[in-house]
């Protein structure tokens, strides 16, 4: 009797142990779908990541195009516009060489030379060109280029005190460098040590 009561409870045991296996089972089934459909969510994301990469690939690429076309076309109007008001002067000036052929008036030439530096004038300001402002300020490396200096004095030291050659200037960047002339104060540390020279000599000589 006994050992029908162990087997009995043996096999309840084994039935137990069944059932939990049964719903480890339907627990692992219903993860295993969760995964599967987070996977599925992930396919899904992945996918439309890609194609979203693709779009603005193929966007770049359009974009890249249009500026290159645009660049073109911009440095191409750029040489219509600037030889458009290139024109005038060239027109003018060719006029003045015929005048001047059939001339040998010192005032025709004169007149001429003023009216193509007046248009000349007026195309630098209608493009932003602008002469440096050096004369008599102090020397600017970042404006100007020195190609000499003469002696000055305390209050012009280091000062501008000749434009040899104008330099310009486009809206605000430097477009030519003004070759110029500074003033530098005279030494006075020879002099000095001249001086500190006599001094020890004589010194010496009064002991």
């Amino acid at each position: 009797m006994k050992k029908e009561e162990q087997c009995e409870k043996k096999l309840e045991e084994k039935k137990e142990k069944i059932e939990e296996l049964k719903e480890e089972i339907k627990e692992c089934d219903k993860d295993k779908k969760e995964i599967e459909k987070e996977l599925e969510d992930y396919k899904k994301k992945s996918e439309e990541y890609y194609e979203q990469l693709l779009r603005l690939k193929a966007e770049f690429e359009n974009y890249r195009k249009r500026v290159d076309k645009e660049k073109h076309d911009l440095i191409a109007w750029g040489k219509y516009d600037f030889m458009k008001h290139l024109l005038p002067l060239y027109e003018m000036m060719n006029m003045a060489k015929n005048h001047l052929e059939n001339s040998s008036s010192y005032e025709d030439i004169k007149v001429g030379l003023n009216m193509i530096f007046a248009e000349f004038d007026k195309l630098f300001k209608n493009q932003g060109v602008s002469e440096v402002d050096a004369l008599n300020k102090k020397y600017d490396p970042m404006t100007c280029e020195i190609i000499g200096t003469v002696e000055g004095n305390d209050e012009n030291d280091g000062n501008v005190v000749e434009v040899v050659q104008p330099g310009y200037m486009i809206n605000g960047k430097l477009l030519k460098a003004a070759r110029v002339k500074v003033a530098k104060k005279k030494e006075e540390t020879q002099d000095k040590s001249k001086e500190n020279d006599k001094k020890e000599e004589s010194e010496k000589n009064n002991s």
